[in-house]
């Protein structure tokens, strides 16, 4: 946060640079902290429900906030941080913010600790709160049951950063639309093109893409209005990705459409008439996946070739992942799509494909990379694999259909059938 500081009068030749770096933080920290304490502010007590709830990487801060009262969040490796040693113990500080904070860059399985005081008025900072301690974990190995969204089927869900916050998106049957921003959920009872369900909802370059039967696609930039594109077809679309450079929708009968900004889309020739369930893109990397174990990939989004998956199962989700190669530091893609019956293929360069043993007997419905993968399913079922190769059976406190997963700033949301959502951090 200081690298750039520069002291006037120091010689770098005379004074190691750790010392130097370690003196230019320490008073641009207290310039930092005297340039807000001047005025005719005073200082404000600390909130007493201050609380940090552990995430991926990452941690969420809450607390009661009081009007007219500034928080300032310190926070640093180690157990003790506070508002005065947090410079010298390589700490930072988040000024002005607001109930969450959500705090991300953390290193999981390393312990930090955290602490908050307010301020009125540019006034010096008041005794910071009793210091919190969390250690952030992977997620995908413990799991929460959410509150219900509705009584439909919740097909897809994805998140996103937008200028109102951090926003998770869920649709499902009859065209219904639930927003959450900021920890507050509403709902859209149906889209602009209602009663068409919505089967997937996707977050790329021009905000959330939703799309579904009769060949529906609604797009939104802020995840509350929401207006109807041309898609040019009529077949069910059954999923939505983003691709470099804009999004990729499939569904029914080979479908493949494509476009840079969810207001234009062209079809594409997919190579294939089998019904198209999932997508994934990257850099110079397209894939689809659908019935009878359909596989299809492209490097441009327009010229698409058929693979051989290694299994006749449909496959319903695809992700691309990553994990550390056999010389302990490379880090290699890792391709996999999951399917009816527990099916499973991966690929290592997402071109040749290998079936593996399935993953139990329950059709899995979606597949998501986040640190690890997770594949969700028919009856609550719930795998985590950190490889691709070696998966873990996990508890997902259900047993309802799931259908649906995204990756958010802490964990993953999963929604599935009857409104159901879960949560991992």
């Amino acid at each position: 946060m200081w690298d750039n500081f520069a002291l006037p009068g120091f010689a770098p030749r005379k004074t190691p640079v750790k010392k130097l770096l370690a003196a230019a933080a320490a008073l641009a920290a207290s310039l930092l902290l005297s340039a807000c304490g001047g005025g005719q502010g005073s200082s404000a007590g600390a909130p007493a429900d201050f609380r940090i709830q552990v995430g991926d990487s990452s941690v969420t801060a809450t607390w009661t906030a009081e009007p007219d009262v500034d928080y300032w969040i310190f926070y640093g490796p180690g157990s003790n941080i506070t508002t005065t040693n947090w410079v010298t113990n390589g700490g930072r500080v988040l000024t002005k913010t607001t109930s969450p904070t959500v705090i991300t860059g953390l290193l999981n399985g390393t312990t930090y600790s955290f602490t908050i005081n307010g301020r009125k008025n540019g006034g010096p900072g008041g005794e910071g709160a009793p210091t919190q301690v969390a250690v952030p974990r992977l997620a995908g190995n413990n799991w929460t049951v959410g509150t219900t969204l509705g009584t439909g089927k919740l097909y897809g869900v994805a998140s996103g950063p937008l200028l109102t916050g951090y926003a998770t998106v869920s649709v499902g049957e009859g065209g219904v639309i639930y927003q959450t921003v900021g920890g507050s959920t509403t709902a859209t009872a149906t889209n602009p093109s209602a009663p068409n369900d919505l089967y997937s909802v996707a977050f790329g370059v021009a905000g959330f893409v939703a799309v579904g039967s009769n060949g529906t696609i609604v797009q939104s930039g802020d995840s509350v209005v929401w207006t109807t594109r041309f898609s040019g077809t009529s077949q069910p679309l059954y999923a939505v990705a983003p691709i470099s450079g804009g999004y990729i929708a499939v569904g029914g009968g080979g479908t493949i459409l494509t476009s840079a900004d969810a207001q234009t889309w062209t079809v594409q020739a997919s190579g294939t008439t089998a019904d198209l369930y999932a997508a994934v893109g990257g850099l110079d990397y397209n894939a689809a996946v659908g019935a009878n174990g359909t596989l299809v990939t492209s490097t441009d989004g327009t010229t698409w070739t058929t693979r051989a998956s290694g299994t006749t199962a449909a496959l319903r989700g695809i992700t691309i992942g990553s994990t550390v190669g056999s010389d302990g530091t490379t880090v290699v893609n890792v391709y996999a799509a999951a399917g009816a019956g527990g099916a499973l293929v991966t690929s290592a360069d997402g071109i040749a494909w290998t079936a593996k043993p399935a993953l139990g007997t329950a059709n899995l419905n979606a597949l998501r990379y986040g640190g690890q993968f997770v594949a969700v399913g028919a009856g609550g079922v719930i795998y985590t694999s950190p490889d691709g190769t070696t998966w873990t059976s996990q508890v997902s406190g259900t047993t309802g259909d799931l259908l649906a997963i995204t990756r958010t700033l802490t964990g993953y949301t999963v929604t599935g059938a009857n409104g159901l959502t879960l949560f991992s951090s």
